[in-house]
Parts: C-alpha cells; sequence; structure tokens
C-alpha cells in the first residue's frame, strides 16, 4: 500500500495546533478559522476550530492489491509546498512518480496539482487520495457527489463502501445544521469510490511510460484559511515557556508527605493468600485491591541494585503488585531461558529474578506470573514438537514463534507451556526459602497471554502448519461424527453452501466424511452475526458448529493446565487469558472459557498511533468509553482484572487515565486489579518521555499515583449496589442466540465495547456484569435516564459525575468521597462546590485532587491533607503538534504544564498550605490562605504538582 513512511505519524495527527492558535479564552474568538498544513509528503490535514475537519492522504496499490512502498519528500518554495513521491511496484519492478504543489489561491481557497508518470509501463490497481472528513463535524451527514453529466448523488457519512462507475466533478461536504461545507472541484472531472473514505483516483489499471497524468484539485472551506507550507513553520505552542522542569531526586527511602509505604503490610503474604469470594478478592478476610504495574522481559530480572531500587520506587507511590510478563518468552534480552530450549533456564537469570521477587515481597509487593507471549521454540526443542520446522526454519538458537492459535491445536505445545509453568511454581525460592507454589506473595499465575481458539491465529495455523491441519481436520470430523449421525445429516444441516470444501479460497480444499477431514475453518470475521446473515448465510451452520468445537477445544486445554497446576501445590488465583474472539458468539465462548479458569482479565489501551477515531481524543469525550470499556466483560461472581491498559505515547492526556481507572474501574465497577501497562523503567522517574510507547514512570502517569492510590486502596469510591447484567446462555450460542446486540471493534491492543442495551456509558452509571444463566433469558436494556441526562452522567451513590465533552478534547469528571475531593479533565472556569471544599479550575485541562493524606482519615477527620496537581508532561524544547504528534521529541529534563486552581476549606480548624518537592517532601515554603480559608495553587510560580495542608488545631 502507498500509505507507507508517515502513514502511522500522519494519522496520529487528526487536528492542528489547537492551542496554538487560539488563546485561553476562546469566547474572544468569534471567526471559526480553517487551519492547515502537510504532515510528510503524503498527507495534509485541515482542523476547523479544535475539530478535524478533514485529512487528505496519498494511497496506492501495485496490480492485484499488491504491496508498494514509497519514498517521499516534502519542500517549502515561498507560499507552496512542493511533495515528490516515489512508488515501487514490484511486479514488474517499476517506479512511480507521483509529485506535485499545494498553493493557497484565496481565503478560503486551496489548489493541489499532481502528476503521476513513470518510465515503464506499469500496471497497478490505483493510486489515488483518500478524503477522510472529521466524523465530529460530518459524521452522520451526507457527501454530495456532482458527476460530470450533471447528475448527482448523496452518500452518507461516514463513508462505507461503493463504486460509482461514473467521473465526479465535484464533492460537497456539509454537516447537519449546514454551517461545515466543504466543496472540492476536479479538472479534470476524476473517477472515485467510497470505501472507509472518498478515494479520489488519480489513475489505474495501468501507467504508460512518457505519459503522464495530470489532476488538479481546487478546496473551498467553509472560513478563513490558514494554510502553513511547511510544519517546521509552525510556532511554538502558547504558553510552552511557562512549563517547569520535573527534577525528582528519587530518594525512595524517604517518604515524603505523599508515600504509602506504610499503607502495604509487609510482607506480602503475612497471613497468607489472597482468594477469591464470589466477586472480589480477600485477604486476611477483607477485601484487597492491587494496583500495579507491568515489568516484560528482562526487566523481570534487575540487578540486585535495581531490584531494591524498584521495590521501593513502587512501594513509595501505593504500588502493591506487579505483573512479571514474558520473564520466560526467550533468552537473554527476552527472559530466562537457556540458549536452546523453550525449557530450559539460565540459573543466573533465574536467581536475578528470585531475588527481585524476594525484594517486591519484602515490600508488601504481590506478583503475578505470565510467562510467555506465544511459544517460540528453540533447537532443543525438536524432540517435543518432531513438526517444529513446519512453523519455519531453524537458525542456531534463534527461536521460532509458533503464532496465534497454535496451542489450542497443538498438545505438544500445550505440554512444553505447562510443564515450563509447573516447573517454576516447583522452583524453590533461595532468597524466601519458598516454592513459587507455596509462596503467598505469588498471588496470580497467568495460562497464556493474549490468544484464544477463536481469534484469527487459528485459522493461519490450519492454513499454514500441515501436522496441526490434518490433526484438526480429523478432531473435527470425529467431533462432527458424534453429533450427527451420517454424512447426509451434516450435509442436511449445513446445507448446500455450507457443506465440505467451501473454504477453498483459504486452501483447504482436500476435505471428506469418510477420511475424517474437515476443517474447523473459521475467525471473528466469519463468526460475525452481521456475515452470519451476511457474506457467509450459506456456512452459517457450519461456522456455529466450528465455534462450539474450537471452545471445547480450548477448554480442554485450560482443564488440563489447571489440573497440572494445581498439582504443583499452587492454591492462589489463576488467568486463562485475557483476548478478544470477535462479538456476539464466539466472543462469549471465549469469555466463558476464560471465567471458568478462575479470574477475568482483560486488556485494553487508549491512543496511540494506529487508530484515528480513538488516538485524537480525551477519554474524557464519552462517558464509559476508551479503555473503561473493556469493563463490559466482567462477569458475575467472577473477580475483574486489567492487566494491561494505558494511554500510549504520544497522546497527552496520560493523567486521566489513572484517575478514571482508579475511580470508575476499581471503585464504582468494583474491579479488583489494575496494572498499568510498561515494558520497564529505571527504577526512578526517566528523564524524558516518549522512549517508550508505554511508560509508567513518567509523572503524569505514576505523579498522580500518591492521590490515586490512597483514593483505590482506601475504597473511597464505593462500588456501585445496582448491577446491569447481560444475561448468556452458552448453549444458545450453537444456535447463534445472544439476547442482546454487543459491539466490538477492534485495531490491534486499541478496543472499544458497547452494547445496544447497556451502552458504555452504562459504566459511568453503575456496576455491568456479564451473567451465564442456566436457561436463555433475555436482557432488559438499561434506561441511562435520569443518570444521563443534560450532558451530564451520575454515578449510582452520586460520588461520581462525568460531564461529556462536546469535542474530542473535552469532558471532566468530578470525584466527592469523604475522603477524596478531585475535578479532572477540561474544566476551566468551573467552579465545583463540595461540602468541604469549593475548587475552581483556572487551566485548560488539568487533575487536581485533595485527598487525606492518612490510610483510615476523611477530609474532615484528617489532621493533613494532599493536593495533587498535574496535567501534562514533555520533553524540554519538544514540539508538538495538535497536543499529540510529536515533531520534535526535545530533551531532558521532563517539563510539566502548570495547573492553576483556586481552593477554598470550609473548616473552621485554622490550617497552612506549604510547597512540597517533586518528591513530596516538606519545602518549608508556604503559600498565602485568605481569612476565608480561601488559597491558589499556581504551578507557574510554585513550580510544583504538590501541596500540603495542615491543620494545625483539632
Amino acid at each position: 500500500m502507498f500509505r507507507s513512511i508517515g502513514y502511522i505519524r500522519s494519522c496520529c495527527l487528526f487536528v492542528l495546533l489547537l492551542c496554538m492558535f487560539f488563546p485561553a479564552n476562546a469566547e474572544e474568538n468569534t471567526e471559526q478559522r480553517i487551519l492547515g498544513c502537510p504532515i510528510e509528503s503524503t498527507s495534509f490535514s485541515f482542523l476547523s476550530g479544535d475539530e478535524n475537519l478533514m485529512q487528505l492522504q496519498f494511497i496506492g496499490w501495485g496490480p492485484d492489491w499488491s504491496w508498494a512502498s514509497v519514498n517521499g519528500a516534502l519542500s517549502a518554495n515561498g507560499n507552496q509546498t512542493r511533495f515528490v513521491n516515489s512508488m515501487l511496484v514490484d511486479q514488474p519492478r517499476a517506479i512511480v512518480r507521483v509529485e506535485g504543489q499545494v498553493e493557497k489561491i484565496g481565503p478560503q481557497s486551496l489548489r493541489i496539482q499532481t502528476t503521476i508518470s513513470t518510465k515503464k509501463n506499469t500496471p497497478l490497481t490505483l493510486i489515488g487520495l483518500e478524503l477522510t472528513p472529521g466524523d465530529v463535524i460530518y459524521g452522520g451527514s451526507q457527501a454530495l457527489l456532482t458527476f460530470d453529466d450533471d447528475t448527482t448523488s448523496y452518500v452518507e457519512m461516514p463513508f462505507g463502501n461503493k463504486a460509482f462507475g461514473r467521473t465526479v466533478r465535484s464533492v460537497m461536504l456539509q454537516d447537519k445544521r449546514g454551517q461545515q461545507k466543504t466543496t472540492l472541484t476536479f479538472d479534470p472531472p476524476i473517477e472515485a469510490s467510497v470505501d472507509s473514505g472518498l478515494r479520489l483516483i488519480l489513475a489505474s489499471d495501468r501507467i504508460e511510460k512518457l505519459h503522464s497524468k495530470k489532476q488538479t484539485m481546487t478546496i473551498t472551506f467553509p472560513g478563513p484559511l490558514d494554510y502553513f507550507t511547511d510544519p517546521k513553520l509552525l510556532p511554538t505552542e502558547k504558553g510552552f515557556h511557562r512549563w517547569f522542569p520535573f527534577e525528582p531526586k528519587n530518594d525512595f527511602d524517604d517518604q515524603g508527605e505523599i508515600g504509602l509505604s506504610t499503607w502495604l503490610e509487609k510482607p506480602a503474604g503475612k497471613h497468607g493468600r489472597i482468594s477469591s469470594d464470589k466477586d472480589r478478592l480477600v485477604y486476611n478476610g477483607e477485601s484487597i485491591k492491587l494496583w500495579g504495574i507491568n515489568l516484560c522481559y528482562s526487566a523481570c530480572m534487575p540487578d540486585s541494585r535495581l531490584a531494591r531500587r524498584r521495590a521501593k520506587m513502587y512501594a513509595k507511590y501505593g504500588i502493591n503488585s506487579v505483573r512479571l510478563h514474558k520473564y520466560a518468552d526467550g533468552p537473554g534480552w527476552a527472559g530466562i531461558q537457556g540458549q536452546d530450549s523453550f525449557l530450559s533456564v539460565d540459573a543466573d537469570r533465574q536467581k536475578q529474578m528470585d531475588f527481585f521477587v524476594n525484594e517486591l515481597k519484602k515490600e508488601g509487593i504481590y506478583t503475578k506470573l505470565s510467562p510467555v507471549f506465544i511459544t517460540k521454540l528453540g533447537p532443543g526443542d525438536l524432540k517435543d514438537v518432531p513438526y517444529l520446522a513446519e512453523f519455519g526454519k531453524l537458525d542456531g538458537n534463534e527461536r521460532i514463534e509458533t503464532g496465534h492459535g497454535s496451542i489450542y491445536l497443538s498438545t505438544e505445545l500445550q505440554d512444553l507451556m505447562i510443564r515450563q509453568t509447573t516447573n517454576m511454581l516447583r522452583h524453590k525460592n533461595p532468597f524466601t526459602g519458598m516454592r513459587y507454589a507455596d509462596d503467598p506473595a505469588i498471588a496470580v499465575v497467568e495460562l497464556y497471554n493474549e490468544d484464544s481458539a477463536l481469534f484469527f491465529g487459528t485459522l493461519a495455523t490450519i492454513q499454514n502448519v500441515r501436522t496441526l491441519r490434518l490433526r484438526s481436520g480429523e478432531r473435527f470430523a470425529l467431533w462432527l461424527k458424534e453429533k450427527y449421525e451420517n454424512k447426509a445429516a451434516l450435509l442436511d444441516a449445513w446445507g448446500d453452501g455450507g457443506g465440505l470444501n467451501v473454504f477453498v479460497k483459504e486452501g483447504l480444499a482436500d476435505e471428506s466424511w469418510e477420511q475424517n477431514r474437515i476443517y474447523p475453518a473459521g475467525n471473528p470475521w466469519f463468526f460475525d452475526p452481521d456475515q452470519l446473515a451476511g457474506t457467509q448465510a450459506s456456512k452459517r451452520q457450519r461456522l456455529l458448529d466450528t465455534m462450539q468445537f474450537l471452545y471445547e477445544l480450548q477448554n480442554e486445554f485450560y482443564s488440563r493446565f489447571v489440573k497440572a497446576i494445581r498439582e504443583t501445590g499452587y492454591q492462589g488465583e489463576l488467568v486463562g487469558s485475557n483476548w478478544q474472539a470477535g462479538r456476539a458468539m464466539s466472543h462469549f465462548y471465549n469469555l466463558h472459557s476464560d471465567a471458568m479458569v478462575g479470574i477475568v482479565d482483560r486488556h485494553n489501551y487508549f491512543g496511540g498511533g494506529t487508530n484515528t477515531q480513538i488516538e485524537n481524543a480525551s477519554m474524557l469525550q464519552t462517558p464509559g468509553g476508551g479503555s473503561l470499556s473493556a469493563g463490559l466483560q466482567q462477569v458475575a461472581n467472577r473477580p475483574f482484572m486489567l492487566s494491561e491498559w494505558g494511554h500510549v505515547y504520544p497522546t497527552q492526556w496520560g493523567v486521566e487515565g489513572p484517575a478514571l481507572i482508579g475511580a470508575y474501574g476499581m471503585g464504582l465497577q468494583g474491579w479488583d486489579v489494575s496494572y498499568f501497562f510498561q515494558n520497564q523503567d529505571p527504577g526512578r522517574f526517566q528523564d524524558k518521555v516518549g522512549d517508550q510507547l508505554w511508560e509508567a514512570a513518567v509523572p503524569h502517569i505514576m505523579g498522580v499515583f500518591p492521590a490515586v492510590a490512597r483514593q483505590v486502596h482506601r475504597n473511597d469510591v464505593k462500588e456501585s449496589d445496582l448491577v446491569v447484567p447481560r444475561y448468556v446462555h452458552v448453549p444458545s450460542l450453537l444456535e447463534g442466540k445472544v439476547g442482546f446486540d454487543d459491539q466490538m471493534t477492534q485495531q490491534q491492543d486499541v478496543k472499544l465495547f458497547s452494547s445496544e442495551d447497556v451502552p458504555e456509558q452504562t459504566i459511568a452509571v453503575a456496576r455491568t456484569t456479564i451473567e451465564f444463566t442456566d436457561e436463555f433469558r433475555s436482557t432488559k436494556a438499561f434506561k441511562l435516564a435520569p443518570n444521563c441526562e443534560d450532558a451530564t452522567c451520575i454515578a449510582i451513590g452520586d460520588q461520581l459525575r462525568w460531564h461529556l465533552g462536546q469535542n474530542s478534547m473535552d469532558g471532566y469528571v468530578t470525584i466527592d468521597t469523604p475522603s477524596t475531593k478531585a475535578v479532572v479533565g477540561f474544566a476551566r472556569g468551573q467552579v465545583f462546590r463540595f461540602d468541604e471544599v469549593t475548587l475552581r479550575s483556572d487551566s485548560r485541562f488539568a487533575a487536581v485532587y485533595l485527598t487525606a493524606q492518612g490510610k483510615d482519615e476523611t477530609i474532615r477527620s484528617a489532621k493533613k491533607l494532599l493536593i495533587v496537581a498535574m496535567a501534562r508532561a514533555r520533553n524540554s524544547k519538544s514540539k508538538v503538534l495538535a497536543d499529540r504528534m510529536i515533531l520534535k521529541r526535545g530533551q531532558s529534563p521532563v517539563v510539566l504544564e502548570p495547573v492553576n486552581a483556586a481552593l477554598k476549606l470550609n473548616t473552621d480548624r485554622p490550617f497552612v498550605v506549604e510547597k512540597l518537592d517533586h518528591d513530596g517532601r516538606s519545602t518549608g515554603a508556604t503559600i498565602q490562605v485568605n481569612d476565608n480559608g480561601s488559597f491558589m495553587v499556581d504551578g507557574v510560580v510554585d513550580k510544583t504538582p504538590y501541596y500540603l495542608v495542615t491543620f494545625t488545631e483539632g
């Protein structure tokens, strides 16, 4: 595809320069201007106000939709942008040149001229520009296409999939109110089709040498246009010079005023194991919440100095559990494995991991074991997996990845995975003096990360691994023979279009009832209800049978695995897997399979550079959305865990993540475990942000833990006593019956969940669960009103209020509990009157917390109160576009966006307010408190996110 260099980066540019061009008081600017700029040589983006107006992206494919790589260059020449892109087509090998210029030609107009040429006759599928209108502005409206014969046609936005068969002279995008009209005209008229975006086809089928194709496009915008010919010309964001350096000393022996180490009982497991009691985790007779982070690969086995430093750091910031993820994924950087085999262990690295687990335990921190991410085999595993070469070529001691889905079809891979895990559980840690199986600090063991028999990998394995193709074909055939009396009964049930050899296009053309060879072919696309009623309707019963078979196959593996783990003596908690399997039937088969193992665990991320519908927004725009929507998979009578989540760099609103997961997930929804995802940290705050996509040891994430972890461990936000169930009867899934409509979209790790009957907004109001029933029951639709009215969702118990956003960078929540008061989000100028405090945020975006310092205290009873005021964090001298795209990453130190807020404590007790340093230690510097108990925190002046209120009497 021609989406190469810069595509991922350009996708994350959904909007342009909101902060740079609009001052803090938006009401002073009544004229809605359009901002535009090229992003590298393949894309152009346009912003209206604070929303994405549209994007233009060059696209292209070689013959038969083959991949085409591209190199490009961008330059500014006076008032023009010039671009030159070279597309390499492999078959036949040729270079197609796409060049042109962009120029502002009027107050509201832009002209784009393109020329496509080649020195060799070149077949291709198409080269074009893809127009993607901004959903917030144009979504739910229509585009008007005018063809060269003067006929017209309306097309719904967002665009679906359609070819027109005629050339288009102009396109007009118009919002529902008729205010935002963008018109594109073409000279000459251009071929067009819609496939998610509007494809404006500059060339198709074939390019002849020495016969260039030229096209001129004129765009007329709905307001005055500010066009920057090069992203380098964009000015520095307004106010960035006021951001102040974050410079902690990282002395974790000194708890300062923010530390939580004394809240963690030491050692972890002092009174025995954490266990599950229906839908909650219990320790020493009381509920316990695990607020944790991830470490991956060799970071799970740090040297002794780093191990001690990490353990002390985590404890100070209230982290009481660590997920050691992929600790046995391979040798060297990949974990504790020896060089030749999945089962071998490097003794020195094992010892380092043992030491680290003990250091965590001493600080009151529990461990979750998550050994691998897909089995990867070495030459020493050939004796256990004789067909190992079918997965790939062995090259020395390099590992061969067996791929998603393979383990559910291979008893050999299952046996290796079981042996690796049980070997670890039987291993005696010399530093604790206990086997891992017996150590209560080992709180959870995960069977297998991010996989399902009902996901895409299973079909790929059947297609590519001959031994497992034949084996699965035989098992499925025998399973079918137990269900159906004979071949005629099978074919009658499956129908003419769903019988044998219907997956020829997938390379499965040799099925036979007589020879016991029928393949369990399918994946979430085939299994989706829309496809079962549409393109796959003729295969419907076959696919329903396939889902049940794969579900039973997965259960069989998990049952064997659990039995082997219990035989080691381990009595702690278990997790099956934590992945998705599409939606509806396949999804609930998979969820039920995981729930039968133990804790239901899921993963979900927000932001990053892979999904333009998600990345360029705050989670605060939609109540219950983003990472929180994973909670729609919470199962009745099972604890719930989110073991991977996070705001993915370069998304700027990271502080909202801990705030929302802590209040709505761990609080209102009653989740039991949270692990923010990272690969590693240096055992201190990082010198820069953005070195990894997933970062915990940065101030806008871990820096807010002193407030959020207090709230979580103290159970400040009470679990909703209203539970909104959705009922699933597993046997009815074989009939294609669910009882409600569920929705799920997924792009890699980023997922969104909702339901027509129980929408995602329910998570902002009441606890939601999936209840697996003994008989089929229809789900009653949940009425959001009166809890969600007038743009506000009020949680049951009235401790949380979510004010939904009007655009992608809007919305805020308030937290009102006896021990914590907070405002998080885009709440500038709003005044919040809580019983104990009145608070006004004067920052565009911020999280401002007032929380009791002590473990058993409320704001009324506390001797000290902690204030945490945190917004965004970036690197010094960085340059950021649209709050998300990093044009220049910058350098250390990290700088914090100053937070300004006014507070008034409603108390008769005299108090002083002191500025704390970046480690939360006393500075001795106080800020003025007025006679009425009001005061200001001013990040520009104070240069700190932490303050301490100390009552001087009573």
